[in-house]
C-alpha cells in the first residue's frame, strides 16, 4: 500500500497495525500522521516498546504512559492500585489516540495487560477502553 494511502487509513479513526520492513517508512508515516492528529485536535499518546523506538517519535515508552511499568502483566490488586490513581484518569480519558510503535518486542500478555487497564481506568469494555490504537511494527 502507498504511504498516502496509508495515511488515509489512519485519519479513518479505525484500528490499524502498520507493517513493513525495516526502512519503509513506518516511522515517517506514523510522524506524519500525529503531525496531522494533532492538527485535527486529537490527543494522541505517542509510545514504544523501549525508549530508543520512543525517541524516534517524541514519545514515551507505553510501560511508563500505560502505569504498567516492569511488570509482565497486571494483577487485580495492581489493577486497583492503578484504578486509584487520579493522573492516570486523566491521561487516559483525554486520549483519543494510542500509538505503540515496535510492537513486535511487546509480548501479549503485556499487551492484554494494557488493554485490562485501559478497559478499567476509562470504565468502558471496548477493547483498549474505546481508543483508536495504532500498533506499528515488523513481524521480527
Amino acid at each position: 500500500m502507498e504511504q498516502s494511502k496509508a495515511l488515509t487509513y489512519l485519519q479513518s479513526g479505525r484500528n490499524v497495525f502498520l507493517s513493513g520492513p525495516a526502512g519503509s517508512g513506518k516511522t515517517y508515516l506514523l510522524n506524519d500522521f500525529i503531525v496531522w492528529a494533532k492538527q485535527a485536535g486529537k490527543k494522541v499518546a505517542v509510545t514504544a516498546s523501549s525508549g530508543i523506538a520512543a525517541t524516534h517519535l517524541g514519545g514515551t515508552t507505553i510501560h511508563s504512559w500505560s502505569g504498567l511499568g516492569i511488570a509482565d502483566r497486571i494483577s487485580e490488586y495492581a489493577l486497583d492500585g492503578l484504578a486509584q490513581k487520579q493522573h492516570l484518569h486523566k491521561r487516559f480519558n483525554t486520549t483519543d489516540i494510542l500509538i505503540i510503535d515496535e510492537v513486535s518486542m511487546f509480548d501479549a500478555d503485556r499487551l492484554d495487560s494494557v488493554d485490562r487497564i485501559l478497559r478499567a481506568i476509562r470504565n468502558n469494555d471496548s477493547p483498549f477502553g474505546g481508543l483508536q490504537v495504532i500498533l506499528s511494527g515488523d513481524f521480527f
